[in-house]
């Protein structure tokens, strides 16, 4: 008989076999299960990382010339009934990004810095407070101030303008020691706009370095560079562009054409022009667009409408993600003197086909083409 220290020391190794055995068969299934189960094992955790939103593979641009919402000074006589971009409001929201010139201030106050021979018939353009709601309304996204009647009430008006737009959210430059440029981010597009004009309050177009220097400061921050410009002489057979320097009353407008390549050749991804007061031609220049003018398109009260000074294109332009011109499209529009329900639509299609004419002209070596109904297509050759 063995002793019976041995007995329970046997016991209890049988146990410990026992066990081991049941462990390693519990272990074995697990395996296996695990194996089998489509679940993915839960990656270890990782430091978050900030992403840009992925571009559109398409951005449309919509823009418009001039705009003077009528004028209060030096009374109210050229002053609308209704807010005169809401007819065409539809079109000009049918896009991503929607930019055009304000041709004065929105301003309360009552003395202009701008000196008149006869102040009944001065081209000081106030538009009263509150204007900025029909921007606003019709979804404008931007505003240029850099042009000839920004300092119409000096800088009381200019300031109460910029608070104003401010405000009620609707980007603004043109003011180079204050703005000369604004980044607006919109559906995770970053929209760089820098605009110039021909006053000492703006970044001069005659002096191009000016206008590049901002573009490399901010082309590796945007998406896409816009150049929105005040510049050439203007009248209703000022609608070709020269190649030089064009002089009104012998004020210096700049050479707009040598102006926009340089804008292309440092980094712009588009180049819209205003000024002249009618339509230019549009050229394709290193797969970049520039529209040399857009003409009056909301311009009530003292401005001409005489002739091609009447009618002005909604341009819809769609560029890809690197910024080149991919489509477009001119709107036809048409003002009538002294009627606040207009501009409306042109089914005519006048400034279409005169924009059709002058790019031909003025830019024979262009591959850009304008058909019938103002689509803008780039020729197969």
């Amino acid at each position: 008989m063995l002793p019976r220290c041995l007995c329970i020391t046997q016991s209890i190794l049988a146990i410990f076999v026992s066990m081991m055995r049941l462990l390693f068969v519990i272990t074995a299934n697990l395996l296996i299960i695990g194996c089998n189960d489509p679940r993915p094992t839960p990656a270890a955790p990782v430091t978050a990382q900030k992403e840009l939103p992925a571009k559109k593979e398409l951005v449309t641009i919509t823009a418009v010339g001039d705009m003077m919402l009528g004028s209060d000074y030096p009374n109210t006589l050229r002053m609308p009934k209704r807010n005169i971009l809401l007819p065409l409001a539809d079109s000009l929201r049918s896009g991503d990004f929607l930019i055009g010139n304000l041709e004065g201030v929105i301003t309360g106050a009552a003395v202009p810095e701008k000196k008149c021979s006869n102040p009944k018939n001065c081209y000081a353009f106030r538009m009263p407070p509150g204007t900025e709601k029909y921007f606003k309304d019709a979804g404008f996204d931007f505003l240029s101030l850099a042009n000839n009647h920004s300092g119409d009430f000096g800088n009381p008006g200019l300031n109460q303008t910029m608070s104003l737009l401010k405000k009620t959210g609707i980007g603004f430059a043109g003011v180079k020691h204050h703005q000369a440029h604004q980044i607006i981010h919109k559906n995770g597009i970053r929209y760089g706009i820098i605009t110039a004009g021909f006053g000492w309050r703006h970044l001069h177009i005659s002096n191009p370095q000016q206008v590049t220097q901002h573009i490399s400061r901010i082309k590796d921050s945007t998406d896409l560079v816009i150049i929105y410009f005040h510049g050439g002489a203007e009248g209703d057979g000022m609608d070709h562009v020269l190649k030089r320097k064009e002089l009104f009353h012998g004020e210096d407008r700049g050479d707009v054409h040598a102006f926009a390549r340089a804008c292309i050749d440092a980094g712009a991804d588009l180049v819209l022009g205003s000024g002249p007061h009618v339509a230019r031609g549009i050229e394709l220049y290193r797969n970049k667009l520039i529209a040399y003018s857009l003409g009056n398109y909301a311009t009530y009260g003292s401005i001409s409408l005489k002739g091609p000074m009447g009618v002005a294109p909604i341009l819809k332009i769609q560029l890809n993600k690197n910024g080149d011109f991919a489509g477009g499209r001119i709107i036809s529009t048409i003002q009538l003197p002294a009627n606040d329900r207009t501009p409306h639509l042109d089914p005519a299609k006048t400034v279409a086909i005169r924009m059709q004419e002058l790019s031909r002209m003025d830019f024979p070596h262009s591959p850009l083409r304008i058909t019938q109904k103002g689509e803008i297509i780039i020729k197969n050759f």
